[in-house]
């Protein structure tokens, strides 16, 4: 029989101790001695007795718990099949889906526990304030909701001309969530100084986090897409990492921001604007530009929005 160290898994560090985390079965298991060694001996298929006498209680325990994987078994057929359908991705990518997916024994929250859906960070109570227009003070050209799902569509070309600023309430008072932080780098709205504003959803207000975001940098923190420097406003999704305790929240809170745009865009629609979203972002750029901690908050997209 050989064996070689499990494709599907890795290690890490916590509380001092050497952790295996086997993803495909959502297990961890922290590592003895004698295991660095072990492992290393069977980086490629090796027959199981090869390794030093010694060493070999060590093995039969990797064995045991799938960190070591017999050829020809079923876990190196499962193992096959995962990596032939994921190679492409890395292995970064293949470990972030199968360590957030849910299996018939994942625990979830009771339904009926009442959500806050309007939490937002509490980080911004010195900054200058704001107030927004309500969303009934906005000109809609659209009100029927089968022509703005009719009519919407994604642009990458903007008219000229200021954004109203009762249109920049509407856009996101409407697309607030529990989950997601806007961040609006304002470059052209009437009546508001050009900058980088936090939304806080509780008092429907703007506070100043940031300067003015010149041409290049936004370009820059939007992959180098020339394009985006015609957008009067640009809206920058967040989550932040709290109250969180499965990796699954991790997939959530990427869905909760593509929800989140799908509202934005279609009250941009109905406003008579256009719009589009980007995922192609520079994290780091957008930290910088909006002022957030990359530990605790993390960057998701970009909405862009200007005139017809």
């Amino acid at each position: 029989m050989r064996l070689r160290v499990s494709a599907c898994g890795g290690v890490f560090i916590t509380d001092g101790q050497v952790v295996w985390d086997d993803y495909l079965e959502h297990r961890q298991f922290v590592l003895g001695t004698d295991t660095d060694e072990v492992m290393r001996w069977f980086l490629r298929w090796r027959d199981r007795d090869s390794v030093p006498e010694r060493l070999r209680p060590a093995r039969d325990g990797l064995l045991a718990n799938a960190v070591l994987v017999a050829e020809g078994s079923q876990r190196d057929a499962q193992e096959q099949a995962v990596l032939h359908a994921w190679d492409r991705w890395g292995p970064v990518t293949r470990a972030y889906h199968y360590s957030t997916r849910t299996t018939r024994d994942t625990p979830f929250l009771d339904a009926g526990v009442p959500v806050d859906r309007l939490r937002s960070v509490d980080t911004f109570r010195d900054a200058e304030r704001v107030p927004l227009p309500s969303v009934e003070q906005a000109q809609w050209r659209h009100r029927d909701l089968l022509d703005v799902l009719r009519l919407r569509h994604d642009s990458r070309d903007f008219g000229r001309g200021p954004l109203p600023l009762a249109s920049l309430g509407a856009l996101l008072q409407a697309s607030a969530v529990n989950s997601t932080e806007l961040y609006a780098a304002v470059r052209d709205v009437e009546g508001l100084e050009p900058g980088v504003y936090h939304y806080d959803c509780r008092p429907h207000e703007l506070a100043l986090v940031g300067d003015a975001v010149p041409d290049a940098d936004l370009v820059a923190a939007c992959g180098d897409q020339s394009w985006v420097a015609g957008a009067a406003l640009a809206v920058f999704y967040t989550s932040i990492v709290r109250d969180h305790d499965t990796p699954r929240a991790y997939r959530v809170l990427q869905l909760d921001a593509g929800h989140m745009n799908q509202t934005l865009s279609l009250t941009a629609t109905a406003l008579g604007l256009r719009s589009t979203f980007t995922a192609a972002i520079r994290d780091e750029l957008v930290e910088e530009l909006i002022g957030c901690d990359p530990a605790t908050e993390f960057a998701i997209g970009c909405a862009l929005v200007g005139p017809a």
